[in-house]
C-alpha cells in the first residue's frame, strides 16, 4: 500500500551478478546446457530450504552449494529485506530532497528504504490500541471499518494472534525501532560487522511476541517512598530473542513501562510523520 516505495531489485540484482555469476559458471561447467544465470542461482539455492521443510529431511539441492555460497545468498536476503521494507536514513533523504529539488520518489532506495517504516505504522497503532485497551487511532493503511468494530477488532482480550508476510514484519520492526542498522548495506560487498541479518529477523515461522505484564510493586527499605502499586510493562521477543527496547528505557530485563513504550512510538502515533503521504506523492 505504498506505490512509491519501489522495490529492492536494484540492490539484489547487483549482488546477484557479483555472487551468483561465478556459481552459475561452476554449475554450467558441470551441467552443460543448463545455461544458468546469476539470477537463477538466487532462485535455485532457495530450494534447499524450501524442499527440506516440505519433505522433512535434508534436500539434495543443499549439496549443490558450499557454506560460503549460502552465506553469500544470506546477504542477498539481507539486501532484499533492508531495501524492500526496512530502514531509511530519512533525515538524509529529506535534506537531499530540499537541497537538490528532487522528488521524493527520486531518492528512494539510495540510502535504504525511505518508505519502509511507514508500511508498519498501521500494525503498530493497532498494537498500541490492544495494549492500552483504547480505540485504534490511525490514518494510514488500517481498515477503519474493521478496526472500529468490537466484533472484528475486539479489545481487552488475553491473547491475540496475527499472521502476516515477512516483508510486513520487517516494516513493523523498522517502524517500532528494532534492529537498527548503523550504516546502509553495500550491495557490492557484505559488511561482516552489520547487525541486519534477515535469518535472525524473519526465518521460517518467524514471530514477534509482545507481552503486556502487570507487576505488583511492594515497597522495600530502599523504596519506602513509593506506594504499593501495580505497574504495567511491555516486553518484546523476536524469534525467542529478548529485545533491548532501549528507546523506551528498558534495562537488562527488556521491560518498559507501558506509558513509556507508547510514548516511544511517536512515529506511528503521528501517522508516519508525513511519510505515508509520500507513498502517493
Amino acid at each position: 500500500m505504498c506505490p512509491n516505495a519501489g522495490s529492492s531489485d536494484d540492490q539484489t540484482d547487483l549482488w546477484s551478478s557479483i555472487y551468483g555469476d561465478p556459481i552459475a559458471d561452476r554449475l554450467n561447467a558441470q551441467a552443460p546446457g543448463a545455461n544458468l544465470t546469476g539470477e537463477d542461482i538466487t532462485n535455485l539455492i532457495q530450494l534447499c530450504a524450501l524442499e527440506t521443510v516440505s519433505i522433512g529431511t535434508l534436500s539434495p539441492f543443499c549439496a549443490i552449494f558450499t557454506q560460503a555460497e549460502f552465506a553469500q545468498f544470506e546477504y542477498w536476503a539481507d539486501l532484499d529485506k533492508y531495501y524492500g521494507t526496512g530502514y531509511a536514513f530519512s533525515f538524509l533523504s529529506r535534506f537531499l530532497s530540499r537541497s537538490t529539488n528532487l522528488p521524493f520518489s527520486g531518492l528512494r532506495n539510495r540510502y535504504g528504504q525511505a518508505l519502509g517504516p511507514v508500511q508498519g505504522v498501521g500494525y503498530i497503532n493497532e498494537l498500541l490500541a490492544r495494549l492500552t485497551g483504547s480505540p485504534v487511532k490511525d490514518n494510514t493503511q488500517t481498515n477503519r471499518t474493521l478496526d472500529a468494530s468490537p466484533i472484528t477488532f475486539p479489545l481487552n482480550h488475553t491473547l491475540y494472534a496475527d499472521f502476516t508476510h515477512d516483508n510486513e514484519m520487517i516494516a513493523i520492526y523498522a517502524a517500532m525501532g528494532l534492529f537498527k542498522q548503523p550504516v546502509p548495506l553495500d550491495p557490492t560487498k557484505p559488511d561482516p560487522e552489520r547487525t541486519w541479518f534477515t535469518s535472525h529477523l524473519t526465518p521460517f515461522s518467524g514471530r514477534m511476541v509482545t507481552e503486556r505484564l502487570s507487576c505488583h510493586i511492594i515497597p522495600t527499605s530502599r523504596t519506602a517512598h513509593r506506594e504499593e502499586a501495580s505497574v504495567v510493562y511491555v516486553r518484546i521477543l523476536v524469534d525467542d530473542g529478548l529485545q533491548p527496547l532501549e528507546f523506551c528505557g528498558a534495562n537488562t530485563d527488556g521491560m518498559c513501562e507501558l506509558d513509556a513504550f507508547v510514548e516511544s512510538q511517536a512515529y506511528a502515533r503521528n501517522d508516519g510523520e508525513g511519510d505515508f503521504e509520500k507513498c502517493y506523492a
